[in-house]
């Protein structure tokens, strides 16, 4: 009995069953019972395929050949929600983002999406930064575009400015509202 080479799964799938071939036919009314099984492990690597129950009776003296089961990063597009923007002078706030799956019970997102430098009005990359979901995941990110917007600034002339006539025009004073 020889394990079939090239076995995987996705993390967080359920294992196939386990297939293999025979070196010979077993005679007529014998059967295979049972099933292979793989060494324990569900983190993505490589796991050996085990004989588990398979077996063809007392008849039969079977010599099994292991090969090797793999589980695959899950894949997960990250991306960045559109229309995030920031008012020129504020902090920056914790940028958004959705997911094109779940993770896996008991697995969570670490880090921030970050975005290229730059204070001034105008629009930058939001970039995946430090977000990470570990190594059981390959993470593709879509950026989007981040835009510092003007602030908005009202100018108020002072009241009561006055000057006698035929005098220089005095500084004219203002407040503001930032």
């Amino acid at each position: 009995i020889t394990a079939d080479a090239g076995q995987t799964k996705v993390y967080g799938d359920a294992d196939p069953t386990f297939t293999y071939t025979t070196s010979a036919t077993l005679e007529s009314g014998d059967s295979f019972s049972g099933v292979l099984s793989r060494t324990s492990g569900e983190s993505v690597g490589s796991y050996a395929i085990l004989q588990g129950t398979l077996s063809a009776g007392s008849n039969y003296d079977l010599t099994f050949v292991s090969k090797d089961f793999a589980v695959t990063q899950k894949q997960i597009t990250i991306t960045a929600d559109a229309s995030q923007t920031k008012v020129y002078g504020d902090a920056d706030p914790t940028f958004t983002y959705t997911t094109s799956a779940a993770l896996e019970s008991g697995d969570s997102f670490t880090g921030v999406l970050s975005r290229t430098s730059g204070e001034s009005v105008g629009s930058y990359a939001i970039l995946q930064g430090t977000l990470s979901a570990g190594s059981n995941y390959d993470l593709t990110f879509v950026s989007k575009a981040f835009s510092i917007t003007q602030k908005a600034i009202t100018v108020t002339v002072d009241a009561g400015q006055t000057k006698v006539y035929g005098d220089a025009d005095p500084t004219f004073t203002y407040t503001t509202s930032a």
